[in-house]
């Protein structure tokens, strides 16, 4: 397995990336009304032992995820984590989209997730 670390900007912008989603998560997890995508949920499903709480565990194992692929900052992780919140965010950009929820969170959800595949592209293309 390359050792080699990649660029810093690769790095801080996965990060950035991973820290603006744990930035929405974690509040949540006190009140699930303060994430975006959750703040249209109400009664039994919007506790956490319900859908916002699977929906929260994915998107907390997923910034993780991309935190410990920007801080190790080899190959394997960096790809891993970048396909992390790509699949993350144009998953839930689609879903908005679809289910015409919010055009905002789509919006970002497109911007988030297209810097992920930047990210991811070019970090495989370095040999």
């Amino acid at each position: 397995m390359n050792k080699k670390k990649q660029s810093t900007w690769m790095r801080i912008g996965l990060g950035v990336l991973s820290i603006l989603i744990l930035a929405t998560t974690i509040p949540a997890y006190f009140n699930t009304a303060n994430n975006p995508a959750l703040a249209t949920l109400s009664g039994e499903v919007a506790g956490l032992g319900s859908v916002a709480g699977a929906f929260l565990a994915r998107q907390l194992a997923l910034a993780l995820i991309a935190l410990y692929g920007a801080v190790n900052g080899t190959r394997q992780p960096m790809l891993i984590g970048a396909f992390a919140m790509a699949f993350f965010n144009l998953h839930d950009a689609l879903f908005l989209t679809l289910l015409g929820n919010s055009l905002v969170g789509a919006v970002a959800g497109l911007v988030l997730g297209g810097l992920a595949l930047v990210i991811l592209v070019v970090v495989f293309r370095q040999k």
